[in-house]
């Protein structure tokens, strides 16, 4: 989970795409009903020629109010020797989507996480991360167990950016008691900048483009 633009489809995208060149079975279920930019079903082509199955609710089922777990969804989730990612919307009402399936996800191992991008609007300080955090964990019936800085602002970013967003989660760290989990990194910006890759970096490309385009200034993309 996250807010608008913290990159959670594009970290999504590339775990099961780096998943399933493990040779690991993976699905990829896009919940992320919310946002016309950035859908995980738009990369599906590539994905599944990486062997990830990519799983979407179809037809009414997507913006039935209260819909069940379609067969194949459920199916992956009980699978206990695949690993399935759930792309959810952003903000609070993206959280609302995976509310509607919390009853089942609470039965089953399900770790929750928050995407963060300091760079985006209500998510550049810790009061505003926190209300967004209770927001949608109010809204998905579900707890937050861990945090992904995902701070960028594309190819603007410096590493005195980077670096001030891992202070800030650090400091929400130690506020919460929710512990950071990972880091998205792209590969190309931190050879450039020099920073040693870390384990708990996640490798970062862009598979989806702008549906819009932004130029003479500095933004952060999901």
């Amino acid at each position: 989970m996250g807010g608008y633009g913290a990159g959670k489809t594009q970290l999504a995208i590339n775990l099961a795409s780096q998943w399933a060149k493990k040779n690991q079975r993976v699905s990829l279920v896009d919940l992320d009903l919310i946002n016309p930019y950035f859908r995980s079903r738009e990369a599906a082509i590539p994905l599944e020629k990486d062997g990830v199955e990519v799983i979407r609710p179809q037809g009414d089922l997507a913006l039935a109010e209260n819909p069940s777990l379609t067969p194949q969804i459920e199916g992956s989730l009980r699978d206990t020797k695949k690993r399935v990612l759930l792309d959810v919307g952003g903000n609070e009402t993206g959280a609302t989507v995976v509310g509607r399936y919390h009853t089942f996800l609470e039965k089953e191992d399900v770790t929750v996480l928050q995407v963060v991008n300091v760079f985006r609007p209500f998510s550049s300080t810790l009061e505003e991360i926190e209300n967004l955090r209770r927001d949608m964990e109010l809204k998905s019936h579900l707890k937050v167990q861990g945090w992904i800085n995902n701070s960028n602002l594309q190819e603007w970013t410096t590493v005195e950016d980077w670096r001030q967003s891992e202070e800030l989660i650090h400091e929400l760290e130690a506020q919460t008691k929710i512990p950071k989990v990972a880091c998205g990194m792209n590969p190309q910006w931190a050879e450039k900048v020099g920073l040693p890759w870390e384990s708990d970096w996640i490798p970062v490309q862009r598979f989806l483009n702008l549906g819009w385009k932004t130029s003479g200034k500095r933004s952060s993309t999901e």
